[in-house]
């Protein structure tokens, strides 16, 4: 994917947020999720419309389960 100064901002406060220590295990393991989707679209060197969406898709629902409150 073209550098886009974004994608790494907000993989920088994801990973300030796993270092930060009021993050349980379970929500941990939910954000590493959404950052390993976010470094694989990053490793792309074009992606297409599709994987960008199915990326959103798959960050959004992974933070959303790591701290939505039932």
């Amino acid at each position: 994917m073209e550098k886009n100064k974004d994608l790494r901002a907000i993989i920088a406060e994801l990973k300030a947020l796993i270092a930060r220590s009021d993050v349980g295990p379970e929500q941990k393991e939910c954000v590493e999720m959404a950052l390993s989707e976010l470094r694989r679209l990053r490793r792309k060197p074009k992606p297409t419309h599709s994987e960008v969406f199915f990326c959103v898709r798959k960050v959004a629902e992974s933070l959303l389960k790591a701290f939505r409150k039932d």
